[in-house]
């Protein structure tokens, strides 16, 4: 199956794609007793009454906004823009889900910088979560154009052809940093020999 690189105007390509440049963004400040002593830079894009978990997520994760690419900037202005608003609705549901690690989980990340879950091992707020990120995702690119195939339009979907099981009990699910500082988050099946499907990195923040 053909790689599916996301590389629109908001997705994490890590040293494996142009455009590595990043825009200010406008952020506000969750209020001190949200998630914390600490007050929370929130981006824009941010929920307006955000859970506990995006909260946590918060703490870890930057949003990271890039330039277009130059591909990217040929098919046009409208295009980034459109292809950037799908992509942006998607974030909220991927930090909460990020921010649904455990605390044992949390700083294992923290401390490699790199933490592979199974969905079969996830708590069932994990897994509500997961779902709820595919929802999301499957929503935001509902009916998107076939001549765009950076973007899956459903993760469920791309994961069974991939090999995953019905209930995905053989995904393995990792949030990785890459050298450029961002985080990515994989999805991929792993198959009968051991190998994975070849399902791409989803770029969800910097840190």
């Amino acid at each position: 199956m053909k790689r599916l690189w996301l590389v629109a105007a908001v997705v994490l390509m890590g040293t494996v794609g142009p455009g590595c440049g990043e825009r200010s963004e406008t952020s506000r400040t969750a209020a001190p007793g949200d998630a914390g002593p600490e007050p929370v830079l929130l981006p824009e894009w941010a929920p307006e009454n955000p859970s506990p978990e995006f909260l946590r997520a918060a703490r870890v994760l930057r949003p990271f906004p890039e330039l277009p690419s130059a591909e990217e900037s040929a098919r046009g202005e409208l295009v980034d823009k459109a292809l950037s608003y799908r992509f942006t609705r998607t974030l909220p549901a991927a930090w909460e889900f990020f921010g649904s690690l455990s605390d044992e989980q949390l700083a294992r990340f923290l401390a490699s910088k790199r933490v592979v879950l199974r969905v079969k091992d996830l708590s069932p707020k994990q897994k509500t979560a997961l779902y709820h990120y595919f929802e999301v995702w499957r929503q935001a690119f509902k009916g998107r154009p076939p001549h765009d195939p950076e973007f899956v339009e459903d993760w469920l979907v791309e994961l069974y052809k991939s090999g995953a099981r019905e209930d995905l009990s053989n995904v393995q699910i990792e949030f990785l940093v890459r050298g450029s500082g961002r985080v990515a988050m994989f999805l991929r099946a792993r198959l009968p020999d051991g190998s994975f499907g070849p399902i791409c990195p989803v770029g969800i923040g910097n840190i």
